[in-house]
């Protein structure tokens, strides 16, 4: 089994956890800011990862960073996932259920990539048009700055791609010269 259908596996158990105990939000919210202290903190990852870090270390560091600030549910499935070794996949569960909870109740996240920041009216534009064309009730914006991308945006919402760059434009005009050399 892939280390993503593994992550898919505790976040589906959580989510359905969540759902039981009317619970989405608040493990949700408990959830993201896990995310925010293992993004912010790569030497907690290192620890966890390291074969040389004893078991019982990981789960001490877990428990001492995370008991005050999340439910019992949340802790534990970070200390299941640290004692089956799979601390490395806390971040990728995180994310599917964020994605899980969010199609629960109609609503998605959209990666926008484009070279400069979006303003408040274009993220608002993007989402309406967007959460239409995706059919959900509301769309979050994220704005990640791409300049590979040269100009335009490129939009990603769950597997779907809508990609309106430059960058692609000028991919797609040099395999229509290349072709046409043939």
């Amino acid at each position: 089994m892939g280390n993503k259908a593994v992550a898919n596996r505790y976040a589906v158990a959580l989510f359905q956890l969540a759902q039981e105990k009317d619970l989405l939000k608040q493990i949700g919210d408990e959830l993201q800011l896990v995310k925010t202290v293992f993004e912010q903190t790569e030497s907690l990852n290192n620890v966890l990862e390291h074969p040389k870090v004893l078991e019982e270390q990981k789960v001490k560091l877990i428990k001492e960073s995370f008991a005050d600030a999340v439910s019992a549910y949340v802790l534990n499935t970070l200390l299941i996932m640290v004692k089956q070794k799979k601390g490395s996949l806390i971040i990728p569960f995180i994310n599917k259920y964020q994605e899980l909870a969010y199609e629960a109740e109609g609503m998605a996240v959209a990666k926008v990539y484009t070279v400069k920041p979006l303003s408040e009216e274009d993220k608002q534009l993007v989402s309406q048009t967007f959460a239409k064309k995706v059919g959900v009730k509301t769309l979050y914006i994220e704005n990640i700055i791409e300049p590979k991308i040269i100009g335009g945006m490129r939009i990603r919402i769950g597997d779907r791609i809508y990609d309106g760059s430059i960058k692609r434009q000028l991919d797609r005009l040099q395999r229509q010269l290349v072709a046409g050399n043939r």
